[in-house]
């Protein structure tokens, strides 16, 4: 019998990625490898190949990848194609979260999803018989629009004023005086209208449910025939308002690029091109500040979601707005070149990070939603300065520190204050990530506050995001704990080991987006204060901060 052909045995990679070797997976060696890419992990090596100076000393590998030959000069993307993705996944809450649960256990890690991204929906207890869009005068009182209104210009206007107050009470007086004209100013007055009810009331209420509809309704139907004018434009700015802070990110990044579109048809940015003359006529400064925060909304929606932002043919930001009394727009869009400068897309110098982290530190911020605002961008910075495995000096991390603490007080006061901006739950949330990741006794050591003030938003907007928030949030620190408190407890009673022996749930038991709302309430008996204030073991620094 003839003697069958051996097959040829599969080379074996000379050189394993890290996240192969720790998990005992096969590795082809590549950068990044099969099993990495596959699998969602951060491929890197611990060594750089050595090319070697006598190339008589190396036997082709027929197996391995072909050699790949950069061509000189700017235009070879290939090298910073892993750095693109590094960016792009540090831009991404969701990405981060999955990739600090794939750290911890890879069997358990969540899925992508943006925990906390907002307080979550506002759900009546009982929906409105019908579904049906009334007009503006026949939804409330001018009464009560303008007792909404006040509580837009008292809350909101400060953080985002792109609105002219006065402008805006003489045309609300107007609109109700002629009932029967619909206007796309009514998109406008229901937009203030919804955020005034949102500001105002814990649960969202049947008056706030149709505005939102109609001002959804006026800016879907409204027929554009030119040049995009200022009410639809603040009406737009109005819906991803309300949007980020209530709805999905996917729905807020439609409603945010069809703004920043309208906003390049319309000719007010200075440097867009249209062959249509504007027609808008608006005062400069309030220019600035519309163009300033539809830019705001834009960027970072897209950097959540690892989405493309909507930018103009010469991407320049206009003047930043001039500074009024009792007024912190400056405060907040003053952030904007920076996050501009996280693109994913950008080449920027990965060394700077901890330069620009220290001048975002050195900023003046006065209010609460601009101090949150500076804290997004810090995390920002950190989930970047983490995926390249860079350091920040000890002196800059007590910093850093210091500002997440504000920015959990921050988080408390806007929760009874009833001013439900996005931050009060994605900020604290991602706090408590960044806090396992730079993992030292300090960092650790305000893990019961900020576990705490995430429980307070939970608790007081009762949603199922918030609720989906908190659990994802309990388990990360559990998961992070477990090898410690293996190890410390050993040496405990028996009876101290009996909160920590019930068996091992299995994978199906750790579905991120559906078993562990469920499982909350057995997540809060978990006493957190019981072992995050214990004494932990000594564990490598993270930022240059010594244990």
């Amino acid at each position: 019998m003839e003697a069958q052909p051996q097959a040829p045995k599969r080379k074996r990679a000379r050189l394993a990625c890290k996240p192969c070797r720790e998990r005992k997976r096969k590795c082809n060696g590549g950068d990044p490898c099969t099993t990495c890419t596959e699998w969602g992990y951060q491929c890197y090596y611990e060594a750089r190949r050595r090319k070697s100076h006598n190339v008589h000393d190396l036997s082709p590998d027929p197996s391995a990848s072909p050699p790949v030959h950069n061509p000189p000069g700017p235009i070879a993307t290939e090298p910073d194609s892993s750095g693109l993705v590094r960016r792009l996944e540090a831009n991404s809450g969701a990405a981060f979260v999955r990739k600090l649960g794939l750290k911890i256990d890879s069997a358990k890690a969540p899925k992508l999803n943006l925990f906390g991204w907002n307080i979550g929906s506002r759900q009546l207890s009982a929906q409105p018989l019908a579904s049906s869009v009334f007009p503006i005068v026949e939804i409330t009182s001018l009464d009560h629009i303008q007792a909404l209104a006040q509580i837009y210009f008292q809350k909101i206007d400060p953080c985002y004023g792109f609105l002219h107050q006065k402008l805006f009470f003489d045309r609300l007086n107007q609109r109700w005086q002629s009932p029967l004209l619909p206007d796309i100013f009514d998109s406008v007055i229901a937009g203030v209208g919804a955020l005034g009810c949102l500001f105002s009331q814990r649960n969202a209420t049947i008056t706030e449910v149709h505005l939102v509809r109609t001002a959804r309704s006026t800016l879907d139907t409204h027929h554009l025939s030119g040049p995009p004018s200022i009410d639809l434009l603040n009406g737009w700015a109005l819906r991803s308002i309300y949007l980020r802070m209530t709805d999905s990110p996917h729905s807020t990044w439609m409603a945010s690029s069809t703004l920043m579109h309208l906003l390049e048809a319309s000719g007010l940015h200075p440097e867009s091109h249209s062959v249509l003359p504007p027609r808008v006529q608006i005062d400069p400064d309030l220019q600035r500040r519309l163009v300033g925060v539809a830019h705001h909304l834009n960027v970072w929606t897209s950097f959540d979601l690892g989405l493309s932002r909507v930018s103009f043919q010469k991407d320049d930001l206009p003047l930043p707005p001039s500074p009024k009394a009792g007024d912190y727009t400056a405060e907040v869009l003053g952030l904007l070149p920076v996050s501009l400068s996280l693109d994913p897309g950008r080449s920027k110098d990965e060394t700077d990070l901890a330069t620009t982290l220290g001048k975002l530190l050195d900023g003046t911020h006065t209010q609460p939603p601009s101090v949150m605002a500076q804290c997004n961008l810090v995390l920002c910075i950190l989930r970047r300065i983490h995926t390249q495995n860079l350091d920040i000096s000890p002196g800059l991390a007590d910093r850093v520190l210091k500002l997440l603490k504000k920015g959990l007080g921050c988080a408390q006061s806007m929760v009874m204050d009833c001013t439900p901006w996005h931050q009060v739950a994605n900020v604290p949330f991602h706090i408590i990530c960044v806090l396992l990741v730079i993992d030292t006794r300090p960092s650790l050591s305000m893990l019961p506050e900020a576990m705490q003030t995430l429980g307070l938003v939970a608790s007081t907007y009762d949603t199922e995001t918030m609720r989906e928030a908190y659990s994802a949030a309990c388990l990360l620190v559990l998961l992070h704990q477990q090898p410690i408190l293996g190890e410390a407890l050993s040496t405990q009673q028996a009876t101290q080991l009996e909160i920590f022996s019930q068996p091992t749930p299995s994978a199906e038991e750790f579905n991120w987006l559906g078993a562990l709302v469920a499982d909350l309430p057995g997540l809060q008996r978990v006493d957190l204060d019981q072992f995050l204030n214990a004494d932990m073991i000594d564990v490598p620094p993270f930022m240059g901060e010594s244990a």
